[in-house]
């Protein structure tokens, strides 16, 4: 009854310009709050620092503008695809207007010392087997006289635009209907690269890229003229200078395209043979530069001889295993899917039911929506092959984050996503409750993916950002020690010569959980030193608050409150010669 009367009011009252008056007035006030920050250095959860309501805020711009975009055409369907860019991208400044130093850690600091590297010499470092992002980055850190640091944290903004400006792209191509497409624009601003929308790292970033190449394959396939063609070559002869994962996507989808063209054309039209000659550039650029980047060649020779000797092992057995340590019971399973991965898991359930409809109503759909459907199937399954290889292979092994993040399956995902959705509320009309569900399903979804797309112990994961202090705290101390002696109990330090391009290198001595206390009285540096050894002691707040604030990194518990706690009381350890709120530098001295 009240859907009813809303149906009638809406009739009669243009709703859209006065909903987005409200969505642009919550978006300035939200930009304010971020102006407005004082940073506060490291936190575990970066979704603790912001107010509830910037992100209650950022969930109703989205709401307005699914219902400007559902029910609206011409300048204010405009007005409202501006709303949603404005709210994805002041979703995304949060790490810098936080005042962080990057959002990344270990391969993070690398490429930002590499831009560095790259913008002072004009060389690439001797490690940097894919250097095209790096390359980029320095590009952009030298023509506008950028920091390092800041050029890296433009970097994933710039291709988090163009991610999902390409899955736009693609579905608008493909679904040529303005009801999918408006559906496509609302489901590509899902932040389907969870923590990877905020790193600079290169098989992040051309993830990122690879809708855009596929929206310029498919125009190629489709119709061939001397632009397209150009257009698709200069890409793919970039390809092998991207990630060697790229690489094995391109190839795999360009041979997936001369094998089973015939099949493909059943559903859309194309000559899929053209990809024939792409195949075959990639495949000659590629193996250039691996012939030519003894890097790369050292890299895949050090992978086979571990796969000979069995000392590598497939990425999922990797994450069985850690799901295993953190006692991952049902609660936290779900909380997982839900949360970290509501962009995957959503869409499936989704393309699941509309699946099941299209055999019931197979007579009924329009044969557009299931030739579509079938095709985009096809892909999925497909792209899902290609996870399975990264997954199980045993030889070129990956960290299972980025691939369980980094999904090669989104691409066929977001259109079939959309198809799905027309499929399920077919008879969506203004305000019908149809429709009033479709925009509860999508800003669900959005929702849920903004509060895994950082690292926090939502997703059991500590916050990953670096922060000015720490910077700043490493910098006084390779200028200040007189050992190269290092001790940390958790992070790479070793990354900070890489971040400040120095070519200088430590020797760290490890230490034992628990920094070796157990229920004797022997001082941490009888436990962790040779007799008339010295060393330094590095404590970073990221490695003291994991084990005690992170869900999953407790009941592991490598390190406690008391460890700590012991360890600044420990006679052997020296008064403390550094403290910068996130950094504490310590000397320990072992006695002959």
């Amino acid at each position: 009854m009240w859907i009813t009367r809303m149906h009638r009011i809406c009739e009669d009252v243009n709703y859209s310009k006065p909903l987005l008056a409200i969505g642009f007035l919550l978006i300035v006030h939200n930009l304010l709050i971020l102006y407005f920050h004082q940073p506060k250095g490291y936190v575990v959860d970066i979704y603790s620092v912001l107010p509830p309501f910037f992100y209650g805020t950022s969930i109703l711009c989205y709401l307005i503008s699914s219902t400007v975009l559902l029910s609206d055409r011409g300048v204010i369907r405009k007005f409202g695809i501006l709303l949603l860019i404005l709210n994805h991208a002041a979703i995304l400044l949060i790490p810098f207007m936080l005042g962080y130093y990057s959002m990344g850690r270990a391969d993070d600091m690398s490429y930002i010392g590499e831009y560095f590297h790259i913008s002072k010499t004009g060389a690439i470092n001797g490690w940097d087997i894919y250097p095209g992002s790096l390359i980029l980055g320095a590009i952009l850190s030298i023509i506008p006289g950028l920091a390092a640091n800041g050029a890296a944290f433009i970097m994933p903004v710039v291709f988090s635009f163009i991610f999902t400006g390409g899955l736009c792209l693609c579905c608008r191509f493909f679904l040529n209907e303005e009801k999918l497409v408006n559906i496509a624009v609302l489901s590509s601003f899902i932040f389907y690269l969870g923590p990877y929308n905020f790193l600079n790292v290169p098989h992040a970033l051309f993830f990122a890229y690879m809708p855009i190449y596929i929206f310029i394959l498919s125009r190629y396939i489709r119709r061939y003229d001397f632009a397209n063609a150009v257009l698709i070559l200069i890409p793919t002869l970039l390809i092998p200078f991207m990630h060697p994962f790229i690489v094995f996507f391109a190839v795999f989808l360009l041979l997936f395209l001369i094998l089973f063209g015939r099949l493909l054309k059943r559903f859309i039209q194309g000559d899929y043979r053209r990809a024939t000659y792409l195949f075959v550039v990639l495949i000659t650029g590629f193996f250039s530069w691996f012939i030519y980047c003894e890097t790369l060649l050292g890299s895949f020779r050090r992978s086979y001889r571990a796969y000979l000797q069995r000392a590598a092992e497939p990425v999922l057995f990797e994450t069985t295993e850690k799901l295993a340590r953190i006692n991952a019971d049902f609660f936290k399973m779900t909380k997982l899917l839900f949360v970290y991965y509501s962009r995957y898991f959503i869409p499936l359930i989704v393309i699941s039911i509309a699946l099941v409809l299209v055999y019931l109503r197979r007579d009924k759909i329009s044969q557009f929506l299931k030739s579509r459907m079938y095709f985009f199937l096809i892909f999925y399954i497909v792209f899902l092959v290609v996870e399975a290889i990264l997954f199980l292979n045993p030889m070129i092994t990956h960290e299972a984050d980025r691939l369980t993040n980094l999904n090669f399956m989104v691409y066929a995902q977001v259109p079939l996503f959309v198809l799905s959705l027309s499929v399920i509320f077919s008879e969506s009309k203004l305000f019908n409750r149809q429709t009033i569900l479709l925009l509860i399903l999508l800003t669900g979804t959005w929702s849920l993916s903004l509060f895994g797309t950082f690292d926090s112990p939502n997703i059991f994961r500590p916050n990953a950002a670096l922060t000015y202090n720490e910077v700043k705290g490493m910098e006084w101390f390779y200028e200040a020690r007189d050992s190269e002696n290092i001790i940390v109990p958790l992070s790479q330090i070793g990354r900070f010569h890489h971040l400040f391009d120095d070519g200088e290198s430590d020797n760290y001595i490890p230490v034992p959980d628990h920094f070796g206390y157990d229920f004797t009285n022997r001082s941490f540096a009888e436990i962790n030193l040779e007799y008339g050894e010295q060393s330094y002691v590095i404590l970073l707040t990221l490695d003291e608050l994991l084990y005690q604030e992170v869900p999953g990194y407790v009941e592991v518990g490598r390190y406690t409150a008391e460890d700590y706690a012991r360890f600044r009381n420990d006679w052997s350890v020296g008064a403390k010669i550094y403290d910068n709120q996130n950094i504490e530098i310590y000397p320990t001295f072992r006695s002959k």
